[in-house]
C-alpha cells in the first residue's frame, strides 16, 4: 500500500508569518509605551509620603543624588556640624515646598557624605524619602539641604531615574 501523502507545510506558512507580524507589532507597540511611560519632562509633580507633601520636582541629570529643602536640622543626641559618627542617628527637619507648605518630621540618617557644589563643597546628611509619582512609590536616598533661596525645592538626581526614567527636555 503506497504511503499517504504528506500534507504540505505551505498552508500554515502563511498562518505562520501573519501570527509572527501581529507579535512583533504588538510587542513593539508595549515597549513604545513603557519607554514613553518612563520619559519624564523636566519638572515632575510628585510627593513626599511622610511629609504629606506636594512638590514641583526638577530632574536634575548633573545630580549623582537627590536632594530636598530642609530646614531646622536636628540630630538626635548628634553634634554639630554634620559628622559621619551620626549615621543611623535620627535626625528632624523641617521639609518646605515651593508653595510654603511644611512638615517637621523625623529619619534615620544613612550617611553623611561631603557634596561638591559649584561654589562649595559640604558634608549633608542623606535619609530614605518615599516619593510617590504617577501612583508608585520609590524609596529614594536624599540629602537634605536649605534649599530656601531656590526656585526648586526638590531636586531628583540620577538615582531617580535608575527607577527606569529618562528624560526629554522637550517635555515641560
Amino acid at each position: 500500500m503506497p504511503a499517504s501523502p504528506r500534507r504540505s507545510s505551505t498552508v500554515s506558512l502563511p498562518i505562520a508569518i501573519v501570527l509572527g507580524l501581529v507579535c512583533a507589532g504588538l510587542g513593539g507597540f508595549a515597549g513604545h509605551m513603557l519607554a514613553h511611560r518612563g520619559q519624564l519632562g523636566a519638572y515632575e509633580p510628585v510627593s513626599i509620603v511622610e511629609a504629606g507633601l506636594d512638590f514641583d520636582a526638577r530632574l536634575d541629570t548633573g545630580a549623582t543624588v537627590s536632594s530636598i529643602n530642609a530646614h531646622a536640622i536636628e540630630v538626635v543626641g548628634g553634634s554639630t556640624p554634620p559628622s559621619v559618627g551620626d549615621t543611623g542617628k535620627q535626625v528632624r527637619f523641617t521639609l518646605e515646598n515651593g508653595r510654603g507648605e511644611s512638615r517637621r518630621i523625623e529619619a534615620t540618617i544613612e550617611q553623611v557624605r561631603g557634596i561638591k557644589t559649584s561654589d562649595c563643597q559640604e558634608l549633608r546628611y542623606h535619609v530614605y524619602l518615599t516619593v510617590r509619582h504617577r501612583g508608585e512609590s520609590y524609596r529614594l536616598l536624599m540629602n537634605l539641604n536649605d534649599r530656601s533661596g531656590s526656585k526648586d525645592k526638590l531636586l531628583l538626581g540620577r538615582n531617580w531615574l535608575r527607577h527606569g526614567f529618562s528624560v526629554d527636555v522637550t517635555k515641560t
